[in-house]
C-alpha cells in the first residue's frame, strides 16, 4: 500500500511535471511567430490607408483589415539613428546622448534589445536590412540579439537601390563592400528574398524576424515600368509629376528657414512606396504556403515622418505629410507620427481602428507580453505596454517626451527643441529661442493655432513635466551655431533649469 503510494506521488509529480513542460514548450503551436518590418522615412500618409490617393499599399491595408491600425502612433525622435536606439532599447535616446557625440556604438552593446529576450527564450531570431547602429568590433546585430544578420548596412542608406550599392562613409570606405549582389539587383527586392529565405529555413522553430528596408529614404530610385505606372496615374489624376527638377509644389513654411512639400506627386516615390509594399506581400505568401499564418504577428511601422521639409539648400523632397505640419527632422506632427498596424490572427479583432497614443519604445514591452515573455523594466525604461489596446480598449498613454538638440536647420530646416505630448496637449519648447508654442492636438492637428498666450496654466504645467523628465534624462544640448561641441556637465554636476532656461 505504500509502495503504490509512492508510485501513485510519483506519477501525479511526473504528470505534473510534464504539464509544466508543455505549457512552457517553446513549440510552434504555443509560441507566436513575430515578425516586424520597418520602413524608413516612411511618413504616416504615405499609406493609401491612411488617407494617400497616388500610393497603392494593398497589401500593407490587407494587414490592417485582418489586425489593427493605430491612428496615434508615434516615434521618440524624428531621425534614423535615435529612432531606431527607441525601438530596440526601449529607451528614450536622450538617455543615451546623441548621435553627434563621438561613441563607438550609437546603440551600446550593454543595452539590452528585444531581440536578446526572445534568443534567451528559445525563439530563433534574425534581423535582415537597415542597421545604423553600430558596425565593428562588438557593434553588429548579431551582438544585440540576433542570431542572424542578413544585409545588414552601418550607413543610413546606399548610394545607389541598384547593385553596386555603395554607401561610401565620409573617409571613402564602402560601407556596402560586405553586401554582395548581383549587377542591378534592387537592394528592396532583395531584401524580401532574404525574409522569405529566414522563413523557409525556420519554419519548424518559434522565430523572431525584423525586416528593415532601406527605402523609402533617398536616393529616390525605382524599377523603370512601375515609375512608368505612377506617372500614367498622375496624369489621369491631371496631376503634374515631380520630380528633382521642378519644385512647384514646394512652398515657403513662414519661418524664414524651412520649405516644405505640399503634394505627394513624385511617381518615383510613390513606386517606392510601392516596392516596400510589394515586399510585405511576398512575406505574407511566404507564411500562407508555410502555414505560419494563423501562428504569426506581424507588426508594420516606421521609424519617423516622410521628408518633406529642407533648409536652404537644394535637397530633393519626396513626399507630403500634410495635413500634418513639416516632416522628417521636426517635432512636430509630420516628424513624429507614423503608420503602425499590428495583426495577430485570433487575438486582435480584424478591420478594428485604436486612437491610443503608442510610442516606439512601446513596441519592447509589449512585444514580450505577446511573446508570454516576463516583462523587464530596467530595460524597456520608458516603454509602455499597449496590449490592452490590443484587446480594444482605449487607454490614456502617460506623456510622451521628445527631445531633439542635433537640428539640422541648412538640411531639413529644423531648430533644436523639446516637446511633450499629454493627451490632447503638446507643447513644443525651442529652446535656442527660449520660444513655446502649444497645441491642442485634436482641434489643431495642423499645429498652426498656437494657444501658449491663451493657455499660460497649461504652457507652466506642462513645461515643469517636460523639465523634469528632461533632467531625469539628463538630456544634453548643443550650444547654438557650434556643431560638435556640447554642454556636457563634469562629473557630479546636475542640469537646472532657471527661468525657462538650462544651465549646469
Amino acid at each position: 500500500m505504500k509502495l503504490l503510494s509512492a508510485v501513485s506521488l510519483l506519477m501525479v509529480i511526473g504528470t505534473a511535471i510534464f504539464a509544466y513542460s508543455k505549457a512552457n514548450d517553446l513549440s510552434i503551436e504555443t509560441k507566436p511567430n513575430i515578425i516586424m518590418i520597418i520602413s524608413d522615412d516612411m511618413g504616416r500618409q504615405d499609406l493609401s490607408l491612411y488617407g494617400s490617393k497616388l500610393y497603392e499599399t494593398p497589401n500593407i491595408d490587407q494587414l490592417a483589415m485582418e489586425g489593427m491600425r493605430f491612428d496615434n502612433a508615434y516615434v521618440a525622435h524624428p531621425r534614423c539613428v535615435p529612432s531606431r536606439i527607441a525601438l530596440l532599447s526601449g529607451m528614450a535616446p536622450t538617455r543615451l546622448g546623441s548621435e553627434l557625440i563621438n561613441r563607438k556604438h550609437f546603440l551600446p552593446p550593454e543595452n539590452v534589445t528585444f531581440a536578446e529576450h526572445f534568443q534567451n527564450a528559445g525563439y530563433h531570431t534574425g534581423y535582415i536590412g537597415k542597421w545604423h547602429l553600430g558596425k565593428s568590433d562588438g557593434g553588429w546585430p548579431e551582438h544585440q540579439g540576433f542570431e542572424e544578420n542578413m544585409l545588414a548596412g552601418s550607413a543610413g542608406a546606399p548610394d545607389n537601390y541598384f547593385y553596386p550599392w555603395g554607401a561610401r562613409s565620409k573617409n571613402g570606405k564602402e560601407t556596402f563592400a560586405h553586401i554582395k549582389g548581383t549587377k542591378g539587383e534592387y537592394i528592396t527586392d532583395r531584401l524580401a528574398q532574404e525574409a522569405e529565405s529566414f522563413l523557409e529555413r525556420n519554419k519548424d522553430k518559434p522565430f523572431l524576424m525584423v525586416l528593415s528596408h532601406y527605402s523609402v529614404h533617398t536616393p529616390i530610385q525605382a524599377h523603370p515600368k512601375d515609375v512608368e505606372y505612377y506617372k500614367n496615374k498622375l496624369d489621369n489624376m491631371g496631376v503634374k509629376a515631380a520630380s528633382k527638377k521642378e519644385t512647384y509644389d514646394i512652398i515657403d513654411s513662414g519661418d524664414g528657414i524651412s520649405q516644405y512639400k505640399t503634394k505627394q506627386n513624385h511617381p518615383v516615390y510613390a513606386a517606392m512606396v510601392g516596392s516596400v509594399d510589394k515586399s510585405v506581400g511576398k512575406v505574407l505568401k511566404k507564411l500562407e504556403s508555410l502555414k505560419l499564418t494563423d501562428n504569426t504577428i506581424i507588426m508594420f511601422t516606421s521609424d519617423h515622418g516622410g521628408l518633406s521639409s529642407r533648409g536652404p539648400n537644394t535637397r530633393e523632397l519626396a513626399t507630403s505629410n500634410l495635413p500634418y505640419r513639416q516632416g522628417k527632422g521636426w517635432l512636430y506632427d509630420g516628424g513624429i507620427r507614423v503608420p503602425f498596424i499590428i495583426k495577430w490572427p485570433g487575438k486582435i479583432k480584424a478591420g478594428s481602428v485604436s486612437q491610443t497614443q503608442v510610442m516606439n519604445s512601446d513596441h519592447f514591452p509589449t512585444m514580450l507580453e505577446m511573446g508570454s515573455l516576463p516583462l523587464s523594466p530596467q530595460d524597456h525604461l520608458d516603454g509602455v505596454s499597449y496590449m490592452n489596446a490590443l484587446k480594444g480598449k482605449e487607454v490614456k498613454r502617460p506623456a510622451m517626451y521628445f527631445h531633439s538638440p542635433i537640428a539640422r536647420p541648412g538640411a531639413t530646416g529644423d531648430r533644436n527643441s523639446s516637446a511633450i505630448i499629454d493627451g490632447e496637449w503638446k507643447l513644443i519648447h525651442w529652446y535656442d529661442e527660449n520660444l513655446f508654442e502649444l497645441f491642442h492636438l485634436v482641434s489643431d492637428k495642423e499645429e498652426l493655432v498656437n494657444l501658449a498666450d491663451k493657455h499660460p496654466e497649461k504652457v507652466k504645467t506642462l513645461s515643469k513635466q517636460l523639465n523634469s523628465w528632461l533632467i531625469d534624462a539628463n538630456a544634453q544640448y548643443r550650444k547654438p551655431g557650434d556643431k560638435m561641441k556640447w554642454d556636457i556637465p563634469k562629473a557630479g554636476e546636475k542640469l537646472e533649469n532657471t527661468d525657462g532656461k538650462f544651465k549646469w
